[in-house]
């Protein structure tokens, strides 16, 4: 599919949509295939566990000698059927799309979803490659025949790196092989044809080394190089473990939804009936058995002493051990508005939460989301009509007791009561949660929903773009300092780029972005 559709762009191009090629400089570095080979299920691009993409150099040149270097790039996907092209030129990426069924045009828009693995931050990393004397996984050492072994980093992620000269090279990581391959024609890459405003940049030129030109162009490696190597004869880089397992003691795990479920179910569920929740079969190493509590928080506060006492109960059925109030040998998962409900639930005595239990935490607004208070003007025709008539389509208006439960604190919306009520939820929050994800930004990772999300995280008057779309970074942190938080699915408080739907897990994991790898956090969590 690759090679019919960039022989059909090809085809297609004229002189003046190609770059300037400098002669003796990138005229002589060829372009590359990148086919990528996904082992998490939580990581498929559309679908695909294997696919390629097309890098075509573009330089910035300083005479004759090359002083940074920029790819060109492309991919292609076919999913229900539908065919999804992204495309990087110019460092302004693209990403258009058309069903294989009708003749319709494709859409293209700019592109800023990051779905296909930067190749130019890839590219950066070359240029940083460390030599090791070997490289090893979980199931021993690594063959590479060539002995040019090296460490690379991309967006902080370690890879392994073999290369063998003219035939290539590749990366080796605990998520995915990479395998880059030369190719004999310098490809030239275009921009779609139907894009009518200019895209943001994504990418920029970046700096070239002696050991990221040998990379790139299959030329030996340079003499410097191979002296440190000589040096590093013991260094070996090892990969660790393909996946996480348990490393505390299996127990029962109970999920916990927030806002927006109308229906009650008088039992937990063993597989929740909407998608509310994402796929965690192969991502829960520590659940010996998953159960769902349904509860209807369309209409039920937070606050309100009965859905508090539903919560409790239903946490406390799970594992037999639970003969009282105390929550015993127990993993509960709370998302959004659940944190609030299993907090008011504890602060006001209803249940508690032994320490044989883990609490784990997901996007809870426990200062409450100005998404409430926007919502409720826009159910008084108090914003623009645009996002009105959205509202208005997801069932929220009128306002319920639900949504109005979450009123910022301290704001207009809210009320003495309410506020206090925040502040003993958020006690008991910080006293019993074991580990959060937050986000502090809202770009996510891609599904249908993405959209929605960016405009609330825009639209809306937070207090910051430290926001999930729906909940601040400061609501979800509930007062634990945001020195507490990292980065990296490694930290037990994850600070993240995803959205609200995406920390239910819904959307899987995003390749080479350690802020987004929400089931990868989880998996290895505990």
């Amino acid at each position: 599919m690759l090679a019919t559709v960039l022989a059909l762009m090809l085809a297609s191009a004229t002189q003046s949509d190609a770059w300037s090629i400098v002669d003796g400089t990138t005229a002589s570095w060829p372009s590359l295939s990148f086919h990528f080979s996904i082992k998490r299920s939580s990581m498929t691009i559309h679908g695909h566990s294997d696919f390629s993409v097309l890098a075509s150099p573009v330089t910035c040149a300083n005479d004759d000698a090359i002083d940074s270097i920029l790819y060109d790039t492309f991919a292609t996907f076919t999913e229900d059927l539908t065919q999804y092209n992204y495309t990087v030129e110019d460092g302004s990426a693209y990403i258009s799309h058309r069903s294989l069924d009708s003749d319709t045009n494709a859409v293209v828009e700019c592109d800023d979803s990051d779905v296909v693995p930067s190749i130019n931050s890839i590219v950066s990393a070359l240029s940083n490659a460390t030599p090791v004397s070997s490289i090893s996984s979980s199931s021993g050492v690594i063959d590479c025949p060539s002995g040019n072994t090296f460490k690379v980093s991309v967006n902080g992620i370690d890879l392994g790196l073999c290369y063998s000269g003219s035939s290539g090279f590749t990366m080796y990581g605990n998520d995915m092989e990479i395998t880059a391959g030369y190719l004999k024609n310098h490809e030239r890459i275009i921009k779609p044809k139907l894009v009518k405003d200019q895209c943001e940049k994504v990418a920029a030129p970046v700096a070239v080394t002696s050991i990221g030109k040998s990379l790139l162009t299959g030329e030996p490696i340079p003499h410097d190089t191979r002296q440190l190597k000589a040096m590093l004869f013991n260094i070996d880089f090892s990969l660790g473990d393909d996946k996480c397992s348990c490393k505390s003691t299996p127990r029962p795990c109970i999920f916990i939804h927030g806002l927006g479920i109308k229906i009650e179910e008088p039992e937990n569920l063993d597989a929740f009936p909407t998608k509310y929740w994402g796929n965690l079969t192969d991502h829960a190493p520590c659940c010996s058995s998953m159960k769902y509590a349904m509860l209807n928080t369309v209409n039920n506060s937070w606050t309100d002493d009965e859905q508090q006492q539903k919560v409790c109960d239903r946490v406390l059925s799970v594992n037999e051990a639970n003969q009282d109030s105390a929550i015993k040998d127990t993993i509960i998962i709370t998302h959004s508005m659940g944190n609030l409900m299993l907090a008011g639930a504890i602060a006001t005595g209803k249940c508690s939460i032994a320490s044989s239990s883990t609490w784990v935490g997901l996007s809870g607004p426990l200062r409450g989301s100005m998404a409430s208070n926007y919502f409720q003007d826009s159910c008084k025709n108090e914003t623009n009509f645009i996002v009105e008539d959205l509202v208005a389509k997801t069932g929220y208006c009128p306002a319920d007791d639900g949504i109005i439960s979450l009123a910022y604190e301290g704001d207009s919306y809210s009320t003495p009561e309410l506020d206090a009520a925040y502040v003993k939820a958020q006690k008991a929050y910080r006293s019993n949660v074991h580990a959060l994800m937050c986000s502090n930004g809202f770009s996510g990772l891609r599904s249908d929903r993405q959209w929605w999300y960016w405009t609330l995280g825009t639209v809306v008057s937070h207090h910051s773009f430290k926001n999930d779309g729906l909940v601040e970074f400061y609501s979800c942190a509930g007062g634990f300092p945001a020195s507490d938080f990292g980065n990296s699915y490694e930290d037990k408080f994850y600070v993240t780029k995803l959205n609200h739907a995406d920390t239910a897990f819904r959307n899987g994991d995003a390749l080479l972005s350690k802020a987004k790898m929400p089931l990868k956090w989880f998996e290895c969590l505990l």
